[in-house]
This record gives structure tokens, C-alpha cells and sequence, in this order.
């Protein structure tokens, strides 16, 4: 269940670069998604609307996602071709290979439809609050996980860790309803009583998929997690082929169909097209959105291989936090209220949500003691019930990675693979891994001080 890295609050240069690239790829992809709903452009009918598609985002973000399947062929020819001169080491590296089969995708398809459900609830949640609590919301869903894993899989939580819990979720309430209050009033100085009621249907969006996730979570840890063997980036991409295929052919066809206030239709998909013709920014920023959607997941496939958990607990704290600052400096500093989020009463209410959150966090990790309340550090020990291992798919952190980012299973969750047996690379074999991985003389070392 741990790790066992040395030195795990250490933390190279280049693993350094990779957090810092992770971490602003992850503020900038939340900042990105919300900014488009804060865009106007004119539709199909020339008249100037918001452009507000939800479906049209969790399309974008798929399609970004998809940018992994190339990525993971491109390195897996890499790795033959650099075996050209070994025939022995190629032909194991090509039966390794052959383990992925027809049945490894086909199972892929199972979470990625979890990941569709849970990415729409939260995305039509980013729709009606802002990106801040939002992100803090998202971090209450270490509570559905942590339930789950007691309740279904069996991994009892000691009392530090239903504490923690607790704590966690009354941090979520204060959170949630922080969105409440600050709204603008009305000319006669009334409560925008429909804005609270907008915002508190984005918080049970989000919320509701941060459960779906949970139990994506849940499923691949209790079903799956015997079953694949997968380099991330397969993961990653066949999530977005799958969930591309199944917005574009089945609920882009739905949302028009069913009526709504998108002229007529739920959403529909030719006035997204016409506001994206008529609207450089949507454009530009649709793109941008997409790109740092592949940066995200790629640079999260780094973060679970080469760091400690405790690099992977700063940087699920810091998020919230750099969004949070980063959208007030937006509303203040870069555009004057365009963008970004005003700061109001509810503000400080949603900060002392997020400070109760953290310390929440750090109870339920071990990292801050309670009298009374004794349980282990997760953090330290890298344990898989630690809130660093609970907010990612257990797919992605049991599963090595496949060159050039493959770190030999120096990621702290990684409890299948040890570091003489890689499933994917061919344990048995060290001229191969050395072939393969000739930066790991210097790079496997630092990984595992980090």
C-alpha cells in the first residue's frame, strides 16, 4: 500500500518544471472553461448571445483527451525503434505489446462512460458558479471516495480519517453556500434571488459529479483493476475516443431533439458553430481550452510517476487556490469585469470553507494531529487511501507508464508494480529497460529521492 520513496519532500528540477507546468495547466484549463461561458458572440440568428453550450466543452475537453492515442502510438513505435538492434529485446517489448488486445479496449469503454456522465454534471455545474468554488467543490469529493472505499471495497477508515471526513464535508456546505450571498441586487434593491437559486443548482451539479466520478473510481478499483494493464496515455486517450464518439453520436442528437431555450432545441449544435464563426475569442479560446486539456492530462501522467505524495497533496491544494486568485486578478487588474470573479460578503465565508477544507485534508491525511484521534501519516507512507491517491483513477496510478515517460514505477501509488517487474517493459529483461530508458541512470535516482 506505500511507496516507501526516501526524501519524498525533496523535489528535483525537473520535476519541479513538471509541477509547476502541471500546475498552471490545470489553472489555466478551469480558467480557459469558464471564460468561454463569460464570452458573447452572434448566433445563428445575427442576434448577440451568451455563449453558454455546455456539451460543446465536454466535447472539446474529450476531443482533447483523444490527442493521448497518438501520443501513446508515436511512443510505442519509439520503443521498437529503439530495440531495432536487439532482436531478443524486441521481441519481448512486441509480447508485452500483445497483452493490450481487442479486450483491453473494449473494457476501456466502461469508465470512460462513467467519466462522460460525471464530466456533463460538472461542467453544466461550472456553468452556473464560479470557477473558485467550483474547484473547491471538486475537492470535496475525496468524502464520496473515502466512503466508498470503507463501505464498499472494504478499506476501513481509521477514526483521524472519519474526522477528517467530517471536516471535509462541513467545508463543502460552508463552500456551497458562500454561492448564496453576494449577489447583485436588484435596481430596487432587492435580493437576486434567481441568481442564488442558479448558483445552488451549479453547486448540486458539481457535486453530483464528483459522486459519478467516486463511483468511477470505485468501479475500476473493485473490477477493473485486475484486468488492465494499460500505459496511461492509452488510458487517457481511448477516455476521450470514447467520450467524443458518444457526445457526437448520441447526446449532441439528444440535446437537439429535446426542446430547450437554445432556439428550440436543449443545445444546439449549428448556433455553437455559428457563434464560434462569428467569434475569434470562442475560437481561440475553444482551442486553448482543448490544448491544455492534452497538457493537463499529459503533465498529470508526470506528476503520478515522478513525484512523492506529498508534491501530489501541494499541488491538489494549491489549484483552488491559483484559480481563485487568478479569476480575481482577471475581474480587477486584466478586464475590468469582463472576466474573472468579483470578490463579495460570500467570499469570505467560500475562504474559510477552503482553510477549513485544507485542514480537513490534512486531518483525514494524518499530516495534522488531533488529540485523541491517532491514525498514520498517508501522506508520508504513500498509502492509496491517501486524499492524493483518492482524487485520481486507480487506472491511471496501478498502471505504469509507457516511454519516454515511463519512471520504472517510481510513482508513489503504483502497489502491482515493482521496480524488477514492470509489466510493460518486461521485468526480467535489464538490457532492455536500459535500452529503452537511458536517462533512467540519472532520472530514475532523482524520481526516487522526490
Amino acid at each position: 500500500m506505500s511507496g516507501g520513496h526516501k526524501g519524498s519532500e525533496s523535489c528535483g528540477p525537473q520535476a519541479a518544471v513538471v509541477f509547476i507546468i502541471g500546475l498552471a495547466a490545470g489553472t489555466g484549463c478551469t480558467i480557459a472553461s469558464k471564460a468561454l461561458f463569460q464570452l458573447e458572440a452572434r448566433g445563428m440568428t445575427g442576434e448577440v448571445e451568451t455563449f453558454d453550450p455546455p456539451l460543446f466543452q465536454t466535447w472539446v475537453m474529450f476531443l482533447g483527451m483523444m490527442f493521448a492515442l497518438p501520443a501513446h502510438f508515436v511512443s510505442e513505435w519509439y520503443k521498437g525503434y529503439k530495440l531495432q538492434a536487439n532482436p531478443a529485446a524486441l521481441a519481448e517489448l512486441r509480447a508485452e505489446q500483445a497483452k493490450v488486445t481487442s479486450k483491453t479496449y473494449m473494457l476501456l469503454a466502461i469508465p470512460s462512460m462513467f467519466d462522460l456522465i460525471a464530466t456533463v454534471l460538472m461542467v453544466f455545474g461550472l456553468l452556473h458558479v464560479n470557477a473558485s468554488i467550483w474547484m473547491l467543490l471538486r475537492g470535496g469529493g475525496i468524502v464520496f471516495v473515502a466512503l466508498m472505499k470503507n463501505y464498499i471495497l472494504g478499506d476501513r477508515l481509521k477514526p483521524s480519517m472519519w474526522l477528517g471526513v467530517a471536516i471535509i464535508g462541513v467545508a463543502v456546505a460552508m463552500v456551497g453556500y458562500s454561492s448564496q450571498l453576494g449577489h447583485p441586487k436588484s435596481e430596487e434593491g432587492k435580493e437576486d434571488k434567481k441568481g442564488a437559486a442558479d448558483a445552488m443548482v451549479g453547486v448540486l451539479m458539481t457535486l453530483a459529479g464528483t459522486f459519478v466520478q467516486s463511483v468511477q473510481y470505485t468501479y475500476e478499483e473493485k473490477v477493473m483493476s485486475g484486468d488492465i494493464s494499460a500505459p496511461p496515455w492509452l488510458l487517457i486517450g481511448m477516455e476521450g475516443f470514447c467520450g467524443t464518439v458518444l457526445c457526437t453520436f448520441l447526446l449532441y442528437p439528444l440535446a437537439y431533439a429535446v426542446p430547450g431555450p437554445d432556439h428550440g432545441s436543449f443545445e444546439n449544435p449549428f448556433n455553437t458553430v455559428a457563434m464560434l464563426r462569428h467569434s475569434p475569442a470562442a475560437m481561440s479560446l475553444s482551442l486553448t481550452f482543448c490544448v491544455l486539456v492534452f497538457v493537463l492530462n499529459s503533465f498529470s501522467v508526470l506528476v503520478t510517476f515522478m513525484m512523492s505524495s506529498v508534491w501530489h497533496a501541494i499541488l491538489d491544494n494549491f489549484r483552488p487556490l491559483t484559480i481563485w486568485v487568478v479569476e480575481l486578478l482577471l475581474y480587477y487588474s486584466f478586464t475590468h469585469g469582463r472576466f474573472g470573479e468579483r470578490w463579495n460578503i460570500g467570499s469570505w465565508l467560500q475562504l474559510a470553507g477552503m482553510v477549513v477544507l485544507l485542514a480537513g485534508t490534512a486531518i483525514y491525511n494524518g499530516s495534522l494531529k488531533v488529540p485523541g484521534f491517532s491514525g498514520d501519516d498517508l501522506v508520508g507512507k504513500s498509502s492509496m487511501m491517501s486524499s492524493p491517491a483518492l482524487s485520481r483513477s486507480p487506472l491511471m496510478t496501478m498502471n505504469t507508464a509507457s516511454a519516454p515517460l515511463d519512471t520504472r514505477g517510481a510513482s508513489p501509488y503504483v502497489s502491482r508494480v515493482r521496480l524488477d517487474d514492470d509489466p510493460m517493459l518486461g521485468g526480467r529483461a535489464a538490457g532492455l529497460k536500459a535500452q529503452l530508458l537511458p536517462m533512467h541512470s540519472r532520472g530514475a535516482g532523482s524520481a526516487s529521492q522526490q
